[in-house]
This record gives C-alpha cells, structure tokens and sequence, in this order.
C-alpha cells in the first residue's frame, strides 16, 4: 500500500512588514500639524488609518493566496507521487510478465519441437506398418503359390503310387498298363521338379527323377531303367519329402504371420501412445499459447497505462513548477507592496 502523502507548505513571504516604521514615518512627517489637536481627527490621522486598513487587507489576501498555494502544492505532491507510484508498481509488473512471458515462449517451443517428432515418429510408424503388410502379403501369396505346388506335388506322387501298385496287381508285362503308370511316373517326376527348389531332395533323388522324366518306352523303364519296387520306393520317398516340406512351409507361414502380427502390434500400441502423447502436447501447447496471449495483453495494457502515467506526471510537474515559480514572483511583489 502507498504510503500516505505528507504535504509541505509551500514558503509564505512575510506579511508583517515595516509596519511600524511605516506609520512612524508618516506621524514625524506630520507632527508639527497636529501637535495641538489632541481631540479632533485630522487629515493625517485619516491617511495613517486607510494605510492601516489597505495593510490589514493586503495581509488578509496574503493570507488567502498562501492558503490556496498551500492546497495547490499539496495536490501536486499528492498526483505526483501517486503517480510515480503507479509508475513503479507497472514497472514492476511489466517486469514479471516479461519473464512469464519469456518462460512460456520458451515451453511452447519445447513442446512444438516434441510434437512434430511426434508426429514424424507417428508417420515412420505409419510407414513401416504399411510396407510390413505390403511385405507380409507378399511372403502369404509365396507361401500359397508354393503351398499349390507342394499340393499338387504330393498328388502327383500319390497318383504314380496307385498307378505302380495297380500296374503290379495285373498281369506282368502289358503294355498297356505299363504305359499308363510311366505316363503317372512321368507326370509326377515333371511336378516334382518344379517344385524341388522348395524340397530338401538329395542328388540320388534329383537323378532318379529327371531319368523318369526322360522316359519314354513302356517296358524298357521297368526292364532296363528301374525295377517297379524301386520307383515305387523312390516315388513313396519322394511323397515323405513332399509333404515334409508341406508342413515345414506351413510351420513357416504360422510362425512368419505370428512374428508379423507381433510386429503390427507392437508398433500400433507404439502409435497409439505416441498418438496420444501428441494430442495432450497439443492441448497442453495450446493452453499455454493461450496464457501466453492472456500475459501479452495485460503487458500491453499495463505499459499503456505507464505511458499515460508517465505523461500525466510530466503534465502535473511541468503546470506544479509553473504555479511555483508565479507565486514565488507573487510573494515577492507582496512584500514589496508591504514595504
């Protein structure tokens, strides 16, 4: 709280002047006119009486102008230190929001900088996800297209197998059923092939399968080539592996997709923290720019009422000096009046 004004008066010029020599004066200049007229008032006496009432009227104005500076010089000190008061108490202010200001400016751009690598952790996420998938579908449509082959291998194998046990359950040697299992032979050998890149096949078994496939007389390959047990031991062979590897590329797919949708997941709940830590940022940035602005005004406003502060306090010293200085020359012209 201010502390009270305390007024000081502004300098009274004497009022009581020469008085009495003043009247001495004029009583010596006339004292031989009036030596015998004790009881009659004479012109002299009338002059020192309207001296008197002139003197007693200028004390009396006097008097009244020195009440009325009194009161003026009290009102300029009074404005004056108030408003240097107000001047100290915005400065002070300005000073405090300054800082606030500064400290707020500087957590927004904290935080914006936090929200944009948000945001580009979240489109990073974004990306891998997708080229996770657009790789996942990828390897899915592999595994089907060799899941088909692997299909269509143990088929083919199971085919010459019946084909070979039937050629073995009728008559040795006609030609007919031996062209019919060598065209089963054949067409297995072309499939699994075509699909021995996937298989864990041995060279034995690679050798044996493009001599079946090179083989095109009925007869000589069960004469000359292989016996029919031992295409039938290859070819039951070849089915084993086949389908090994048929649950082998499944255990595959099984365990790729698991280790993908671990994946996805992961970094979906990544996503969405990161989504998350973002948005409450985002809210927090802004609330912040709102105090920021709310702090940015108030400063505006308080160093506008400084300015006017300052501006009237100027006015007033100015007019108080002025007013001083008129009844400093006002005394004086007083108390020469008076002597």
């Amino acid at each position: 709280q201010q502390p009270a004004t305390l007024c000081v008066s502004a300098l009274h010029p004497p009022m009581m002047k020469l008085r009495v020599p003043l009247l001495a004066l004029l009583v010596a200049c006339c004292a031989g006119g009036v030596a015998g007229e004790a009881t009659a008032v004479t012109p002299v006496q009338k002059v020192v009486a309207l001296l008197e009432k002139l003197e007693k009227q200028l004390e009396e104005e006097g008097k009244d102008e020195a009440a009325a500076y009194d009161k003026y010089a009290c009102f300029c000190k009074e404005q004056v230190d108030n408003k240097l008061y107000a001047i100290e108490r915005s400065t002070a202010k300005i000073t405090k929001l300054d800082a606030k200001i500064d400290k707020l400016a500087g957590e927004i751009t904290a935080l914006d900088g936090d929200i944009s690598e948000l945001g580009t952790d979240i489109g990073s996420l974004e990306t891998d996800m997708a080229n996770n998938k657009k790789l996942r579908d990828s390897q899915h449509a592999t595994f089907l297209t060799n899941l088909a082959d692997a299909d269509g291998a143990i088929a083919a194998c199971e085919s010459a197998i019946q084909a070979l046990k039937d050629s073995k359950a009728a008559m040795g040697g006609k030609a007919e059923l031996e062209a019919a299992s060598l065209m089963q032979i054949k067409a297995m050998a072309s499939t699994a092939l075509a699909f021995a890149s996937h298989a864990d096949l041995s060279e034995r078994e690679l050798n044996q399968l493009n001599s079946l496939l090179v083989a095109s007389q009925p007869g000589k390959a069960y004469e000359y080539t292989y016996h029919s047990n031992d295409i039938l031991s290859t070819v039951e062979s070849l089915l084993a592996n086949f389908k090994k590897t048929k649950a082998q590329l499944e255990e595959d797919e099984f365990e790729t997709n698991a280790q993908f949708d671990k994946r996805q997941l992961n970094m979906a709940n990544e996503k969405k923290f990161a989504e998350k830590e973002k948005m409450e940022k985002e809210a927090l940035a802004e609330t912040k720019r709102e105090k920021k602005a709310d702090a940015e005004a108030d400063r505006t406003q308080e160093s506008n009422d400084k300015t006017a502060d300052e501006s009237f306090r100027t006015v007033v010293v100015g007019q108080c000096e002025t007013k001083a200085q008129l009844w400093d020359q006002r005394s004086k012209s007083r108390s020469q009046e008076l002597t």
